[in-house]
């Protein structure tokens, strides 16, 4: 369930994920994008007028889409195409290269 704060904490994570970090924490934070990106609004927030949680959360990381690829390539695979599958608005992109890491790639 997204909380109003939801779509403010992307550009928090997407500058995370420029810096050196375990991979545990970088495995982290995709796992919280994911959780963002596939949410939805709780009820409070339908209540007060923010039913769209998720869908600004997918916009927050389309700015940031391509910190995504780049971790679909050096880190989680599996979890960078899961956001990626929601957040990319080039779905044409999306799929050649999800084609090509997955080709290349065993989960």
């Amino acid at each position: 369930m997204l909380f109003q704060v939801a779509p403010h904490v992307v550009p928090v994570i997407l500058a995370a994920l420029t810096e050196e970090l375990p991979q545990f924490t970088r495995d982290h934070f995709l796992n919280m994008l994911w959780y963002l990106v596939t949410g939805e609004s709780h009820a409070t927030e339908v209540e007060s007028g923010r039913p769209d949680l998720e869908i600004e959360c997918r916009a927050a990381v389309g700015e940031g889409v391509w910190l995504i690829y780049k971790e679909a390539v050096s880190g989680d695979a599996e979890t960078a195409l899961d956001i990626l599958e929601f957040a990319d608005r080039d779905s044409i992109r999306f799929e050649y290269f999800r084609s090509i890491v997955t080709t290349n790639r065993k989960f």
